[in-house]
């Protein structure tokens, strides 16, 4: 490859983005990202009127409202999408929730709704979305893992048993998609301090908790993940697939 070639690697030029999750902290900030590297991106939310406060700061972006945990919503995004794009060429995943508790204290309707979120939204999104992309012969699915989905942590539970289901399904999809020109991969962050899980770091205690793990010395924050997205979206990624890419500040060292 010439040294051009090389330099339009990270390029996304034209290509369209759907990122759920979109009016969240992670997924808006991955966005910013796509699109500052020339992609058209959608935004998706629950919340389709934050989606669409944060695509208004974006140029070329646009908001929707979609439930990940719901098939005919997932299906009718991806048409729209389709519609008003002609292809979707990259999924990210960011949707999710976070609900921390003490085993014994951890209540069946939180561990059903974050396995439902975190793990059933990604397999939702993706069957739809993937459907067009094997159409197409190409395209990139990048999920949002975790660092739990390798490590344990006390009162994580549910989070870590929906990171540990991201973290394989992203290696079965990988396997059964990547000779069809589909490659999913995920990024593991470590923590990330967001308005997510703002409430469970205002514990002192699992604050110095957290970061007392990460040989960085500092919690992540959703910036970090922005590089990691780009390169799993873009030719620079073309060989790399059902992989994990931990952005977690060393804690899974």
């Amino acid at each position: 490859m010439s040294g051009a070639g090389y330099a339009r690697l990270f390029d996304l030029t034209d290509r369209v983005a759907l990122v759920t999750g979109g009016g969240g902290a992670l997924g808006s900030e991955i966005g910013r990202g796509l699109a500052a590297f020339g992609a058209r991106v959608v935004l998706a939310d629950l919340a389709g009127e934050r989606a669409a406060q944060v695509a208004g700061a974006i140029d070329g972006a646009r908001g929707e409202t979609v439930d990940v945990t719901d098939p005919e919503s997932a299906g009718a995004l991806t048409a729209r999408v389709l519609a008003a794009s002609g292809r979707i060429d990259v999924l990210v995943n960011a949707a999710g929730v976070f609900r921390v508790a003490p085993m014994l204290e951890l209540k069946l309707s939180d561990w059903e709704t974050v396995l439902k979120v975190n793990l059933t939204g990604i397999f939702v999104m993706t069957q739809a979305v993937g459907a067009a992309m094997l159409r197409q012969g190409k395209g990139r699915v990048i999920n949002l893992g975790s660092v739990s989905s390798r490590v344990g942590n006390p009162e994580y539970a549910a989070y870590a048993a929906s990171k540990g289901g991201v973290a394989q399904l992203t290696r079965a999809l990988g396997a059964e998609w990547c000779t069809h020109g589909v490659l999913v991969n995920a990024i593991g962050p470590a923590f990330t301090e967001t308005p997510l899980t703002r409430g469970y770091l205002e514990r002192p205690e699992a604050r110095r908790r957290v970061v007392e793990k990460i040989p960085m010395g500092r919690m992540g924050e959703p910036r970090d993940l922005v590089g990691a997205a780009v390169f799993l979206a873009s030719d620079a990624s073309a060989f790399v697939v059902g992989q994990i890419l931990y952005v977690d500040g060393g804690r899974t060292l």
